[in-house]
């Protein structure tokens, strides 16, 4: 029974990153919008794109990916 606990534990740990990746996400992307600085714009767009990736494998590791 303790092992389920903590398996079903970990599930929530990753569904609890994968929605604070995608806050990260939409945050960079709204900031990649409004930047003037070209490079932080980028850098921004960078992070974006990171988030994104880091979200999905977060998502098929609490069950919920595709």
């Amino acid at each position: 029974m303790n092992a389920e606990k903590n398996v079903c534990g970990d599930f929530e740990r990753a569904a609890s990153l994968a929605a604070a990746e995608d806050l990260v996400e939409k945050k960079a992307k709204i900031y990649s919008r409004l930047l003037t600085d070209m490079s932080l714009s980028e850098d921004m767009t960078a992070i974006a794109a990171r988030c994104e990736g880091r979200k999905k494998v977060l998502e098929k590791l609490a069950g919920g990916g595709k």
